[in-house]
């Protein structure tokens, strides 16, 4: 059981049956995160029994571009009641591993809404500026997020709205909020700090029933460290039972204070073969970042208390270029190792992981 009571009262019986005398854990109501192998690259698919949301849609070269096409294929010829429709694409930030798939998605399925932080500067931002151009044609309903948006009024509950979420089903209802969008006049940190996206990523949270989700895209250290300092005694907001590691399990992407407060049940990193740009000039693969970094993999160990069904040796970095063989007996998962994820929750915050499928 993953129950997180801290959570405001509302939330914990958004999704309660009112009009059934069926226990709630019986009534098998679940949605399925879909942590989708892009290389070196994000890709997260959410799925409920109403609706499905992409959050970014990266891939590291054509050839994943295709399998997440792919995937997005075989998903929707399972749930033809969604009609290969995408109710939001939420694009955390304008880099191109987050944005490299993002026009053929648009290209081959309906998607009903586009919502990223609004920086359209650099390399990333093509088809992020295509899906601008498009949008009144195909119906696409454009939203940007700032960071003064999410806390207007001195709001410390996250930012939702129809277009944020706009996923009601029948037998529950979903949560959708983003707690952090682009930041500008950062108190405590020189401009050059935010002069990275990585650092301007959305942080979306999902909750559905008593299981909840966090999406941190690539934030970085001094990113991380305005977030816990504008979430100050509303910390709760942070805590979830499914972490999504950030910046692909980069040493600068996680911080040993986020851990205290996310407490998570579970972790996926999405990065990567270790290998990949050995023995090559580029620069931007997994083998010169160094994804994931074993101090990531042995602070997730520590925090996470529930061990895997069985642990693994997978490779992780003490450094650039230098990998090492690094054992993983929580309940640590990663695309590099393990292809797809998929998380099946349960309203109860019971989770259930399936990687051979």
């Amino acid at each position: 059981m993953c129950a997180r009571t801290s959570l405001p009262s509302l939330l914990a019986v958004i999704c309660f049956g009112l009009f059934t005398s069926t226990p709630l854990a019986a009534q098998s109501v679940y949605m399925y995160a879909h942590f989708i192998n892009v290389g070196q690259a994000d890709a997260t698919l959410l799925e409920f029994p109403c609706g499905a949301i992409l959050i970014d849609a990266g891939s590291q070269d054509a050839a994943y571009t295709d399998s997440l096409a792919n995937y997005l294929e075989r998903f929707f010829r399972r749930r033809t009641d969604l009609q290969r429709t995408l109710d939001v694409v939420y694009i955390t930030h304008n880099h191109i591993d987050h944005t490299r798939a993002l026009r053929t998605v648009v290209e081959n399925f309906t998607v009903e809404r586009y919502v990223d932080n609004g920086q359209l500067e650099g390399i990333g931002t093509a088809n992020p500026k295509w899906v601008r151009g498009e949008a009144a044609t195909r119906g696409i309903q454009l939203k940007t997020i700032l960071n003064t948006d999410v806390f207007t009024g001195d709001n410390h509950s996250g930012l939702t709205d129809t277009d944020i979420d706009p996923i009601t089903c029948a037998n529950c209802d979903p949560n959708i909020r983003i707690l952090s969008g682009q930041m500008t006049d950062e108190v405590g940190w020189s401009p050059s700090d935010f002069d990275n996206k990585n650092n301007h990523s959305l942080v979306i949270r999902v909750d559905f029933g008593e299981s909840s989700f966090l999406f941190t895209g690539d934030l970085e250290k001094p990113a991380i460290e305005t977030l816990l300092n504008e979430y100050a005694g509303h910390l709760e907001l942070l805590d979830t039972d499914v972490y999504k590691v950030g910046h692909h399990g980069s040493s600068n992407g996680t911080t040993s204070a986020l851990l205290r407060v996310v407490s998570p049940e579970m972790a996926v990193i999405s990065c990567g073969t270790w290998n990949y740009g050995k023995n090559t000039d580029n620069y931007f693969t997994t083998w010169s970042y160094g994804h994931p970094r074993k101090v990531v993999i042995n602070s997730l160990s520590s925090s996470i208390r529930k061990n895997r069904s069985k642990k693994i040796i997978v490779k992780a970095a003490t450094a650039v270029r230098s990998f090492v063989d690094t054992e993983v007996s929580k309940r640590t998962y990663g695309t590099p190792w393990e292809g797809n994820i998929k998380v099946r929750a349960g309203l109860d915050g019971r989770f259930y992981v399936t990687t051979k499928w």
